[in-house]
């Protein structure tokens, strides 16, 4: 058993909407297992309040953030918001869980 971070992107309506769907997703693309090492493992996502941002730039806060913050598996996923093109917003959700 190890640990492991991910990063998803995630579009909806809502954060909680997009959380939802991705999560979703990925159960249905890697199964259920607590050892998935995937968001489905997260219980609950956090909005970090930070402006939207390019998906590269995200990312690399998000490395920042999981060395600040999100060490423990039992955090909830977090989430900065994205700049989209289109009308729908988006989040870059990212944590570490349990592989």
């Amino acid at each position: 058993m190890g640990v492991d971070a991910f990063e998803t992107r995630a579009e909806g309506p809502t954060l909680q909407a997009a959380f939802e769907q991705v999560r979703a997703d990925a159960a249905r693309e890697f199964g259920t297992s607590p050892y998935a090492g995937t968001v489905y493992n997260k219980d609950d996502v956090e909005l970090f309040d930070e402006p939207p941002r390019p998906y590269r730039e995200a990312s690399a806060r998000a490395d920042e953030l999981m060395d600040l913050h999100y060490y423990d598996t039992a955090s909830p996923a977090g989430a900065l918001p994205l700049i989209t093109d289109g009308p729908t917003p988006a989040w870059l959700l990212f944590g570490r869980v349990v592989i």
